[in-house]
């Protein structure tokens, strides 16, 4: 039975005693938990952790001659593409060099087309690619990401444009 006078927001005593005081703070910290909880999800589905619009970027260089699409975040032990659109000379071999860290985080588990010719190149390699009538080459790169942190890499062709990238790798 209620007191009279008596809301359910205050502190009592009986039948067993309450400090609503620290149950408003409780309260209020559980709703923040829930919220951080919810954009903690929504991050997740939008890629903050792995393939997704967060993490699915390219990089350009500045005459448009190269350009890279790639995963900027990765899980260790998934599989991603790179994907690398030359432009160069029609129907002419083009020398390609990956160098950087991506060879130290990542195993490379197929090129697409088979390049022409592949040497290494200091910690990365060299590929030639032959390219179409019009002078442009693509090449698929499947990865497996085989490490922990931020790997920084280069692409360049050969005597020209080069294209910075960085990607995440969670463990």
């Amino acid at each position: 039975m209620k007191r009279p006078g008596h809301s359910d927001l205050h502190s009592r005593d009986y039948p067993v005693r309450e400090d609503m005081a620290l149950q408003r703070k409780v309260w209020r910290f559980e709703r923040l938990g829930w919220y951080v909880l919810v954009v903690l999800i929504g991050l997740t589905l939008a890629g903050l952790f792995s393939k997704g619009p967060l993490s699915t970027t390219h990089a350009r260089s500045a005459d448009g001659q190269l350009r890279v699409e790639y995963q900027r975040f990765a899980r260790n032990g998934s599989s991603s593409a790179l994907v690398i659109y030359m432009q160069g000379t029609a129907r002419a071999p083009l020398e390609i060099e990956i160098s950087g860290e991506l060879l130290r985080g990542f195993d490379i588990e197929m090129l697409q087309p088979q390049p022409l010719k592949a040497s290494t190149a200091g910690e990365g390699m060299r590929l030639w690619v032959l390219s179409d009538n019009h002078g442009r080459a693509v090449l698929h790169v499947s990865l497996r990401s085989d490490g922990v942190g931020s790997f920084d890499t280069r692409v360049s062709l050969e005597k020209g444009p080069v294209v910075p990238l960085s990607q995440f790798i969670y463990p």
